[in-house]
């Protein structure tokens, strides 16, 4: 991790060196010496959405072993297909934030917590419906102006997936506890299959034909989720 560091460090006074001998522009080279003072608005998001990230993956996974133990192997094996795609989301801001220099914040997962399988649906449909609807337009108004496009690329992805998941999530039976083993007994009926995209962590039950509808990537891209 060190060398990575140096060596981002060294190209990025090679780029301001170059900036200034072309333009002159010393603002231009001041924000090259110091990348995360020029998206300091990108940089803050990707930390909060990082956070938010890992402590996703940790709550799905989590979810998939209540399900495990409640004999639901279908619905363990969507949220053990959720918790792998927003790990890489988790991934992709972390490799954004170390690549300007900083640190990633050590996350608390301690108060998280798995209730019954029928709570965790229920829960997880009206988290990824507060994500879709409101905060991931806000970020990426919050972020554009500063024009980092990988960062916008990130975030496009990790909206998309959410996306995905919601509809996934939507089609599980839900509803009072007297009521959900019956409501989920044709569901369980049948062998669930999901795939990732390792790229853009897009989750699917079918593979698409040719490539990756949201990152573009060749289908090769995706890997099955092994069942819990």
């Amino acid at each position: 991790m060190e060398d990575t560091m140096h060596r981002t460090a060294a190209c990025t006074l090679f780029i301001a060196a170059l900036l200034f001998a072309i333009t002159g522009n010393t603002h231009l080279l001041q924000a090259a010496e110091n990348p995360a003072k020029q998206y300091r608005e990108t940089l803050a998001v990707m930390q909060m959405l990082y956070g938010i990230e890992v402590r996703a993956a940790h709550r799905f996974q989590i979810f998939s072993d209540r399900a495990v133990e409640e004999g639901h192997g279908n619905i363990a094996h969507l949220f053990k297909a959720i918790s792998i795609s927003e790990h890489i989301h988790a991934s992709h801001f972390k490799e954004l934030i170390e690549s300007v220099g900083e640190r990633t914040a050590t996350i608390d997962l301690s108060s998280i917590r798995a209730g019954s399988t029928d709570e965790n649906l229920r829960y997880s449909a009206t988290t990824e419906l507060s994500e879709i609807n409101s905060q991931y337009p806000r970020y990426i108004e919050r972020i554009s102006p500063e024009g980092h496009a990988r960062a916008l690329e990130y975030l496009r992805f990790a909206w998309e997936a959410e996306k995905h998941h919601r509809r996934l999530i939507d089609e599980m039976p839900n509803g009072a506890a007297r009521f959900f083993d019956r409501l989920l007994a044709p569901f369980e009926a049948g062998e669930s299959r999901y795939y990732v995209n390792q790229n853009c962590g897009t989750t699917v039950t079918k593979l698409p034909k040719q490539e990756c509808p949201v990152c573009r990537m060749p289908v090769e891209t995706y890997i099955e989720v092994p069942r819990p």
